[in-house]
């Protein structure tokens, strides 16, 4: 129920302006509460902008602090309608001279032809080979040439062919059924065959943890197989069976602990004089014969250990899976002879540098690839071809590709990062700082595990990279052209970091971003490996050598006392760091996983002094990373801080907007009453005043 208000009409009084001058004062907290709130959103705000920047700043350390990635190169070709090429970090620089004798190209074959799309065309079977993978398209006495051409493409058997109609007079009918291969090479060639094709298909082969064997699998890694190598002789494996003419197969060839699936493929192709295509699947090995119809095809696989050896191999056993001959192609409309090979299936050849030697006339002296885009005979480079590069005298011309160091993105992306760096450093000066115009201290100026940043941040930048000795050709920013200013800001020297890149290239890359990259004074304790978390600087270690055999490892960084060396794990002759993490994740000791290797061939106690190598951008990366982490970094703590704060702030602006919404209640309830009492006691006075007249 609302209350009655009397707001000084009868009595004279203003009792609502005096209750809105006693709000007044009352809301004194309120304001407080209010402007303590907006103060706390504005930091916020600060603290939030703060984030994004130093994130921005993260995103240009982490283009910056692995060297493998920094090494970029631009590439030019004397002829890019013929070819194109890219490099990755793993190329050099240099010039080369490819040769292109023909592109690779898919199969495609045309059909004679039909007078309708919706002619039938007849029941039966077509048996369709693609890559030596066969499969049957089955028809009924009414299905049409377009609904053919669904059945070859949703197959779910089909490995490869793309059925489509040409609308094109021409042969005995308009309309042309057109295979085409999806890939390119030579062993993509699609046959038509007159009955299937006989395949042998092997028990699965499967590694030591029960998963399928995939083509890089060592034979010695399979499940069952132990002891490759064991012997004074090598070991082999037997292949033998015999051909699809029945001619007797008896080969052997050399394994040891390295051999692969891959490599166990193509020997069981060359046993059999190529008259076979192996492929594997699922785990399993599938031998198919190149020729359709009856075959009296046989494969059988057995190891012959060598001398001595210990060697164990469960050879895989084959069974005919198909029958070949078993199943016939019978539509007539549908023949080989009623097809036309309009394109070969056919490899890309090209010769690298005047490689493989020998006339350009035999094909043999040729590289092959099954396409026109070609990574793997130019280290880090990929060749994109376009054309042959036949001349009219019947040789091949030659195109030029030329490789040069792409210095200026590199530049790039380190002004970038000093940007980033710049864009930090002077927005917490500005928000942590005593403005003398407007008299006030910056917004975040109490925040005090910010306001630490800017130092934290530039340390990195300002010392000796970590692992970095007088051996290295640079060993801080400021040698490669980074520099501080007066403000605070960092700057680079761009005609001191092309000097650099001149005297130096590798290491001002390995300066900028080496990864954990590491080196001994010692040839009897060596660095090994190190992992990402492992804190780069120089370590000393002590091993204790005895009997061929470590027997004590400690380690320390070069700054601690040898009373707080931490021991080493061994392991034979290789020693590890720690692997303990504390509770927030990250490791408690700084050798954590680094590796060494001990030359255990002599005895007694030696030390050594190992480098782990970080360059600035890494370290500076993993500082700012950290600062970021959520839940421990410094900036989320702070974000969180401040929300806990506007939360709670919140709270109380709402309970005391409940609690002046009272007073305010009260007091207007306390006035009413009052001019009430004021009203009778005038209305009284009056009516006495009428009695003694």
């Amino acid at each position: 129920m609302s209350s009655i208000q009397l707001t000084g009409l009868s009595t004279g009084i203003d009792t609502a302006s005096i209750v809105e001058q006693l709000m007044q004062v009352e809301r004194r907290r309120l304001t407080n509460y209010e402007s303590s709130l907006e103060t706390l959103k504005e930091k916020r705000t600060a603290v939030s902008e703060l984030n994004t920047k130093m994130n921005a700043l993260r995103s240009a350390l982490s283009a910056l602090s692995d060297s493998s990635q920094l090494r970029s190169y631009q590439t030019k070709s004397s002829n890019e309608d013929v070819l194109t090429a890219a490099a990755s970090g793993s190329a050099f620089e240099g010039t080369h001279n490819v040769k292109i004798r023909q592109l690779a190209t898919a199969n495609r074959w045309v059909h004679d032809g039909f007078n309708y799309v919706s002619q039938y065309v007849g029941e039966g079977n077509l048996i369709l080979s693609y890559n030596n993978q066969e499969f049957v398209v089955q028809t009924t006495a009414t299905t049409t040439l377009q609904e053919l051409v669904d059945l070859i493409n949703n197959d779910p058997d089909n490995p490869g062919i793309t059925a489509s109609i040409l609308d094109y007079q021409s042969g005995s009918g308009r309309y042309h059924l057109v295979l085409s291969g999806r890939e390119s090479g030579s062993d993509y060639q699609i046959s038509i065959n007159t009955s299937n094709t006989d395949v042998h298909t092997s028990t699965e082969l499967k590694t030591a943890d029960g998963s399928d064997a995939v083509l890089s699998t060592r034979l010695s890694q399979l499940e069952g197989s132990s002891g490759f190598g064991t012997g004074s002789t090598t070991d082999q494996i037997r292949i033998q069976g015999s051909l699809g003419d029945g001619t007797p197969v008896d080969y052997s060839f050399e394994v040891n602990p390295y051999t692969t699936v891959e490599e166990l493929m193509s020997e069981i192709e060359t046993a059999f004089g190529n008259t076979v295509k192996v492929r594997l699947e699922d785990g399993a090995l599938i031998v198919t014969d190149r020729t359709s119809g009856a075959s009296d095809l046989s494969v059988s696989l057995s190891l012959i250990p060598g001398e001595g050896s210990s060697a164990v191999w469960t050879a895989p056993v084959f069974t005919e899976t198909t029958a070949g001959g078993s199943i016939n192609s019978n539509l007539s409309m549908l023949a080989p002879s009623a097809f036309l090979e309009t394109q070969a299936a056919q490899d890309a050849m090209i010769k690298i540098d005047g490689y493989p030697a020998g006339e350009d006339t035999d094909e043999n002296t040729w590289i092959r690839r099954s396409s026109n885009t070609i990574d793997d005979v130019i280290a880090g480079v990929t060749l994109n071809l376009h054309s042959a590069t036949g001349n009219d005298t019947d040789g091949y011309d030659s195109v030029s590709v030329t490789l040069n160091r792409d210095t200026a993105t590199l530049q790039d992306k380190l002004q970038a990062m000093v940007d980033a760096y710049n864009s930090v450093v002077s927005y917490l000066k500005e928000k942590t700082t005593y403005d003398e115009e407007e008299k006030k201290t910056g917004i975040l100026s109490s925040e005090y595990s910010l306001t630490s940043i800017t130092s934290i941040i530039r340390s990195p930048l300002l010392f000796n990279a970590s692992g970095f000795t007088s051996r290295d050709t640079f060993v801080k920013p400021a040698d490669i052209g980074l520099e501080f200013e007066a403000d605070g800001t960092l700057t680079l020297d761009s005609a001191a970091f092309e000097e650099a890149l001149v005297d130096n290239y590798q290491a001002v890359l390995s300066l900028i971003g080496a990864q954990k990259s590491g080196y001994s004074n010692s040839n009897t304790v060596k660095f090994y490996q190190a992992s990402s978390y492992t804190q780069g600087g120089q370590y000393d270690v002590r091993v204790t050598i005895e009997d061929g055999r470590v027997t004590s490892a400690q380690i320390k960084l070069n700054t601690e006392s040898w009373s707080a060396a931490r021991e080493m794990t061994i392991d034979g002759n290789t020693l590890y760091g720690s692997t303990e993490t504390g509770s927030s994740g990250y490791p408690v000791n700084p050798e954590y996983s680094l590796v060494l290797s001990v030359d255990t061939g002599q005895s007694g106690t030696y030390e050594a002094s190992v480098s782990v190598k970080q360059g600035f951008a890494g370290s500076l990366y993993d500082t700012v990373d950290k600062m970021l982490k959520t839940g421990t970094g410094q900036v989320p703590l702070v974000q969180d801080g401040i929300q806990n704060r506007i939360d709670n702030m919140e709270s109380r602006i709402s309970d005391e907007e409940d609690r002046l919404e009272r007073v305010e209640t009260r007091l207007k309830n306390q006035y009413a009453r009052l001019e009430k009492n004021l009203q009778l006691i005038q209305q009284q006075m009056a009516g006495l005043s009428m009695l003694s007249s």
